[in-house]
């Protein structure tokens, strides 16, 4: 897979805010004009001041300087929300895309290698555009509200920040995936360390598969 111009599809979600932009996720640009996908509880499904931030420092090819903090955002709205799937369509009004080939968790296999690209800890201001390299674990089906969902298992652990970053086939580049987090049971009585949840600090992380975008745009 190229790396070469990851930067130039893969951003951070944000929300202007009176004390700057709040960073709250990762978004990759699709191939229709000035459309993006993210995870819907990126934004909370909230159209309040959003924007794509846009930073000088995060191509993959050098060293991203952590202290410069200077961005540009761009205006964003929601365009479509799957709640059920947990995706979200952004919208901006430049005349933007990507060349990416959207397919879906169909078109792997159990033990493919995958790549996730995002933005760990964007959550905390952090972004850092990172590259990591995963593979199939398992493929499930989620019933939420009557519907059942296909998604990817992926051995690796992520962190808040990346939820909605690009899931890629290495062998091919195809989006297959949005990064949705990490599996935590539902139980009563749970306890944040640092704003963590212990459970979801394991090798089990959920991805929904890309194909639902495509009814989407």
């Amino acid at each position: 897979m190229d790396i070469t111009n990851l930067h130039q599809i893969v951003f951070t979600v944000g929300r202007i805010t009176p004390q700057g932009v709040n960073l709250l996720g990762t978004c990759v640009l699709l191939n229709k004009d000035g459309l993006f996908a993210t995870a819907s509880h990126v934004t909370n499904n909230d159209n309040t001041n959003l924007v794509i931030v846009l930073s000088p420092t995060t191509d993959l090819l050098q060293y991203q300087d952590t202290s410069n903090n200077r961005v540009q955002t761009i205006d964003a709205s929601i365009f479509k929300v799957d709640p059920v799937r947990d995706i979200c369509i952004l919208r901006v009004t430049n005349s933007i895309f990507s060349n990416i080939t959207i397919a879906g968790a169909d078109s792997v296999k159990v033990s493919d290698s995958l790549a996730i690209v995002g933005y760990p800890h964007s959550n905390y201001g952090r972004q850092v555009l990172t590259f990591q390299t995963t593979v199939v674990g398992a493929k499930i089906l989620i019933e939420s509200s009557g519907i059942k969902t296909k998604h990817l298992v992926l051995n690796i652990q992520t962190r808040p920040g990346q939820s909605g970053s690009p899931i890629f086939n290495l062998s091919n580049s195809q989006l297959v995936g949005i990064l949705i987090g990490s599996y935590a049971p539902e139980e009563e009585g749970g306890i944040s360390l640092g704003g963590i949840d212990p459970q979801t600090l394991h090798q089990t992380t959920h991805a929904v598969s890309a194909e639902y975008i495509k009814n989407m745009i």
